[in-house]
């Protein structure tokens, strides 16, 4: 049994009448009849009286027709619903995003798009750099705002440039340094350091070690926080020095003073990161929207 079969049994039923249904459907009379010949034939009952006057429904025909017609209605809901999953319309779209990096930028992108694509359902989740390859590899996510991938898992992805950053130094509001302008970093090199964990950020950890290298000396490590909230914290306790990415200045710790550095450190890049086989229709609208405001996002984050 075909829909075809139902769709033409349904309009002969409706109009009790072959002409009318070959009209509407436009379809020959001669292939209706022998359509529904076969309908009968394969469902063993008879469905319609017909004289060279007129047609009429069995009883076994008037049960068939409303079950007929919602297997039609249902399939015609299952057709436009795949036609909008294919746009990106409907469905789910899973993001991963990166604490403090993510979180000036994130809530605008997510509302622009959940106002276009109200009928998405999106899942957000705060992940550090490994944990959203674990996501991926996964499929709990679809895009992940990052930092810079690993050398061997890199060629597996495609990337956007969302902005750069760069280390600025936290300093206890009550610091000597913190009524500097710039600090120069020699100047910390007997300071306890307060940083996010390098399994968190091996990248971003690897920096730190090296502009203070570049400045002379090796930090002296007292403390790795999982959270760059938890960073904070510890700075504005007084328990030391952080090296954190400019972006983290989001979280407004009052008695922490957020100071530029000198030497300069590397660029510090958030990347916008998916999977190059990624066939989930709802990823391809939120990165064009994610384009579009890239140059928004970076005079905000860069200046």
């Amino acid at each position: 049994m075909e829909l075809r079969h139902l769709r033409y049994f349904v309009a002969v039923a409706q109009h009790l009448n072959y002409n009318e249904a070959s009209r509407r459907l436009h379809i020959a009379q001669p292939a209706i009849s022998q359509t529904i010949l076969d309908l009968e034939d394969e469902l063993s009952v008879k469905l319609l009286l017909r004289t060279k006057r007129t047609v009429q429904l069995t009883a076994a025909g008037t049960t068939f027709l409303l079950a007929a017609q919602e297997i039609l209605r249902r399939a015609n809901e299952a057709q436009h619903l795949a036609q909008r999953a294919a746009r990106g319309e409907v469905g789910t779209l899973g993001i991963g995003f990166f604490g403090a990096a993510s979180a000036p930028i994130l809530p605008g992108l997510v509302q622009t798009y959940r106002g276009k694509f109200p009928n998405v359902e999106l899942h957000l989740f705060e992940m550090n750099p490994d944990q959203q390859l674990v996501a991926f590899d996964e499929a709990r996510i679809d895009v992940g705002f990052t930092r810079t991938l690993p050398p061997d898992r890199r060629p597996e992805f495609d990337e956007e440039l969302v902005y750069t950053d760069h280390l600025v130094i936290a300093l206890p509001a009550t610091h000597a340094l913190a009524k500097k302008k710039l600090v120069g970093l020699k100047a910390l090199a007997g300071e306890p350091f307060v940083q996010f964990h390098r399994k968190g950020s091996a990248s971003l950890f690897d920096e730190v070690i090296w502009v203070c290298r570049r400045a002379g000396f090796s930090p002296r490590i007292a403390n790795e926080a999982n959270f760059m909230a938890t960073v904070m914290t510890l700075v504005e306790s007084g328990l030391g020095v952080s090296l954190i990415p400019r972006c983290v200045r989001s979280l407004n710790r009052p008695h922490v003073a957020i100071r530029p550095i000198t030497p300069k450190s590397a660029p510090i890049p958030l990347w916008a990161t998916w999977r190059k086989v990624a066939d989930n229709p709802a990823l391809a609208p939120f990165l064009e929207i994610l384009r579009t405001a890239i140059p928004r996002i970076k005079a905000q984050m860069e200046t």
